[in-house]
């Protein structure tokens, strides 16, 4: 299984990245991208078995959605690959 990103879905991850880094200790970005991709790599296995999105916008585009913390992971399947289209923190979320 491969995981990657759309543009925008990667542009929001590397702001995320730089934010915590901007407010935190040094190396706290690159941490928290760590914890991310393990994550990732431990629950995308099962991606077949994770739902579609409750956000109404994200579900018509059949987008399943994962939670990290306080951060909604939008992605679709592509022959068992898998694809984030979105990163959003929750509190963005309309229904």
């Amino acid at each position: 299984m491969q995981i990657s990103y759309t543009a925008e879905a990667l542009s929001s991850l590397i702001r995320l990245v730089n934010f915590i880094e901007d407010k935190n200790t040094k190396g706290a970005g690159i941490r928290w991208l760590d914890k991310f991709e393990l994550f990732l790599n431990a629950t995308l296995p099962n991606s077949l078995t994770i739902s579609l999105c409750n956000n109404q916008t994200f579900k018509r585009l059949n987008l399943r959605c994962l939670y990290y913390n306080d951060w909604v992971i939008a992605f679709s399947i592509h022959n068992n690959d898998v694809l984030i289209e979105a990163l959003i923190h929750k509190s963005r979320l309309i229904d």
